[in-house]
């Protein structure tokens, strides 16, 4: 692997994280949305595959959930009993 390709892996990995960080960030904050990976796409300027594959990977973290249908939003921890 040449220097160049490595600059181009770390940049591409960078804006992956940034999407990450962006997507969590949006759902975080607005406990309520909910939305499709189109939506996610469109909303985040990021392609379809990408953005499923970041929405999926925060269901696996227990960050958001996935409808039968496909739609995603916030999972809110169930609550603690005192």
């Amino acid at each position: 692997m040449t220097n160049c390709d490595d600059t181009r892996t770390l940049a591409r990995r960078r804006r992956i994280e940034d999407l990450l960080v962006s997507i969590e960030s949006e759902f975080l904050a607005t406990p309520e949305l909910k939305m499709t990976v189109s939506e996610a796409g469109r909303r985040f300027g990021a392609d379809d595959v990408t953005c499923e594959a970041i929405l999926d990977a925060l269901v696996d973290a227990a960050v958001l959930f996935k409808t039968p249908d496909r739609v995603y939003g916030r999972l809110f921890p169930h609550p603690v009993a005192a």
